[in-house]
């Protein structure tokens, strides 16, 4: 009797155990539901002058983490949580326009929860998650697998769209993997997305902070607080871009503040031009003309210069930009490059007065001429 009573004890504390244990592994297991619940808080919905997308709160002060080509061209910036509280960014800890980073901080006192940064090793096909802000749509909820990654990117299939830049990628416990950046073509390709990994930014966040204490405009605020070193690092990012135009704003302060390198002034014209494209603005042309001709006297890049002259000089409404013949010089010193300003001169004789569509490809076939000559553009 003793031994059927000591069997039963035996047999059913381990299928006490067995259900404790079976019970207690259930609750480590985070339910979609619940891991957006518990993460959305830690989401940013952005909004600059024209256009949105996403952050994620990577410390309790409010400082989050973007990408930068979310906030290039701002204005200003505001930060709205998933509560409806509203936020101006007021500064940044980190910047990087060529990883596409920026780390940046909120004007407030609130304390927030930040997200927790995924310090496991990655697996091809783990289960993802992605909290942004696609279409101008407000933290959407969205899954998917790990479909390949390396140090550099994580390539995901949890679908995004415009406006998911700098959202938030997850594993099931709801931690960071990355921040999402971008996809190819939707048009040529479905659901081949990519995140920046944790590497890209982990290191910055506790940088000291960057206050935009006069209030500027972002832009202005950004580039009064650049080093010389940036300067190459903005232009690098505007070529690797193909977003000359905007970032013409960021190039031409720093051409006051500091001396310029020689053999940059090619460079600057050519975005200074392709500026006076977007905007029509006399200014920037009259800018491209003076910087190619710096670059002309300085005898730096001299066929793109002479190029620029000869196709811009004439448009002018400054007689001095007029008075020296760079056509005739550039015949003389490059025929090739000429014989293509020739073929630009007979496409603009053919455009009718309004015919915007003659015009456009005007324009960009003077791009076109002018990029294949830009010293490393190629």
């Amino acid at each position: 009797m003793l031994k059927k009573i000591v069997i039963y004890f035996v047999s059913t504390l381990i299928f006490l155990l067995n259900t404790q244990l079976s019970t207690g592994s259930a609750t480590t297991n985070i339910t979609p539901v619940d891991l957006y619940n518990k993460e959305v808080v830690s989401v940013l919905f952005l909004t600059t002058q024209d256009s949105t997308g996403s952050g994620v709160i990577v410390k309790d002060d409010g400082t989050f983490v973007t990408c930068f080509h979310v906030i290039a061209n701002a204005d200003y910036i505001i930060a709205k949580s998933e509560d409806g509280a509203m936020y101006f960014v007021n500064g940044f800890r980190y910047i990087n326009p060529l990883d596409d980073i920026a780390v940046l901080t909120l004007d407030t006192t609130r304390k927030f929860k930040p997200i927790t940064l995924n310090s496991a090793k990655m697996q091809i096909g783990e289960k993802i998650y992605a909290i942004s802000n696609p279409q101008g749509l407000q933290f959407v909820f969205s899954d998917g697998m790990i479909n390949q990654f390396n140090k550099d990117y994580i390539q995901f299939s949890a679908p995004i769209s415009a406006g998911s830049s700098g959202g938030a990628l997850l594993n099931k416990d709801g931690k960071l993997l990355g921040v999402i950046t971008s996809q190819l073509n939707p048009s040529e390709s479905q659901n081949i997305n990519f995140a920046l990994p944790n590497e890209y930014y982990r290191a910055k966040i506790n940088n000291k902070k960057i206050i935009n204490v006069d209030r500027l405009d972002w832009t202005e605020f950004l580039v009064a607080n650049a080093d010389v070193d940036q300067f190459k690092i903005y232009t690098d990012y505007a070529l690797n871009d193909y977003n000359f135009a905007m970032f013409y704003k960021y190039l031409k302060p720093f051409s006051v503040r500091y001396d310029i390198p020689d053999d940059f002034y090619a460079e600057l014209g050519f975005f200074a031009f392709c500026a006076y494209l977007s905007d029509a603005d006399e200014t920037y042309l009259e800018d491209a003309i003076k910087y190619f001709r710096i670059s002309y006297e300085k005898k730096q890049h001299e066929e793109t210069a002479l190029f620029g002259l000869a196709l811009l000089a004439g448009m002018s409404k400054d007689p001095a930009n007029r008075s020296v013949d760079y056509v005739v010089l550039l015949r003389k010193k490059y025929p090739k490059s000429f014989h293509k300003l020739m073929d630009i001169g007979e496409q603009a004789a053919k455009c009718k007065e309004n015919d915007e569509d003659c015009f456009n490809a005007l324009g960009l076939n003077m791009f076109n001429a002018l990029l294949e000559l830009v010293p490393d553009s190629n």
